[in-house]
């Protein structure tokens, strides 16, 4: 355990170091709220509602957003890909570290890095600007809540996993990781609830796992517990347990036609 102590350590100050880069990349998120917020403050200028969303519940739908979607599509596991490519994975391999528990380490960091930033970047946007957001009152909510996060961080993280060990047969995996962001940019609700969408779209969408990452717990958030919910729910459960199963096998897979020459 102290082993893993001393990664999360060493990650934490990696952050220190390099500060240069942790101040541009916050200010490129802090940067994407405004964007949204300021979007969509001029669209309900002069209306009472829209979409079926008050303007205080879109707001703090936004607001709600950025934060889940910070710590959930945030990972390390590129870092996974680099050392495939470098041949570093050896050096978990035969070394008495494991190399999961390593990674989940640094993402803890990482996930706790981005729950401190984006709380503070929501109190500060929320101090000079002073909008008006939703209040939710019910506590189960909260608690279905953060159920539906934590099986969103699942499968979010898993997939991300999977596409990194994309690097056991190619090099060219930046090019998937990118294509999946896009599509989380576009398909899990970081811009916009997605029942705003057609019926049709929306709920083709629901059979994919990204309304599951981090729109369904801003919508119960915002809603309230219900059925439909509890059946989101379990459809979110089913995706996690499967990104656990595909990144399990596609680890088993690679790491048995793994070869590497050099140092």
């Amino acid at each position: 355990m102290e082993k893993y102590i001393q990664v999360v350590r060493v990650s934490l100050s990696q952050y220190l170091v390099y500060r240069l880069s942790f101040i541009l990349w916050r200010l490129r998120v802090v940067l994407n709220l405004l964007f949204v917020y300021f979007l969509w403050t001029a669209v309900f200028s002069g209306r009472a509602s829209l979409f079926g969303y008050s303007q205080e519940q879109m707001i703090t739908y936004v607001l709600l957003i950025y934060f889940l979607g910070d710590i959930v599509f945030s990972s390390r596991t590129g870092d996974l890909a680099n050392y495939i490519r470098n041949g570093d994975i050896i050096n978990f391999l035969i070394r008495p570290i494991h190399l999961f528990q390593f990674m989940f380490a640094r993402e803890f960091v990482d996930k706790l890095i981005n729950i401190v930033f984006s709380g503070l970047e929501i109190v500060l946007l929320v101090v000079l600007f002073r909008p008006d957001f939703f209040v939710q009152t019910d506590v189960s909510a909260y608690v279905l809540m953060a159920l539906g996060t934590g099986l969103g961080l699942i499968s979010a993280y898993f997939t991300s996993l999977t596409i990194s060990l994309i690097a056991f047969w190619t090099a060219e995996v930046w090019a998937p990781r990118f294509v999946y962001f896009v599509l989380l940019t576009v398909l899990a609700g970081s811009y916009y609830p997605l029942d705003v969408l057609p019926p049709i779209l929306y709920n083709l969408l629901l059979l994919t796992p990204f309304p599951y990452f981090a729109y369904l717990p801003a919508k119960i958030f915002i809603e309230g517990p219900n059925a439909q919910f509890v059946v989101m729910l379990g459809m979110s459960a089913v995706w996690a347990y499967l990104s656990y199963l595909i990144a399990r096998l596609v680890w088993r897979k690679g790491i048995k036609e793994f070869s590497f020459y050099g140092r």
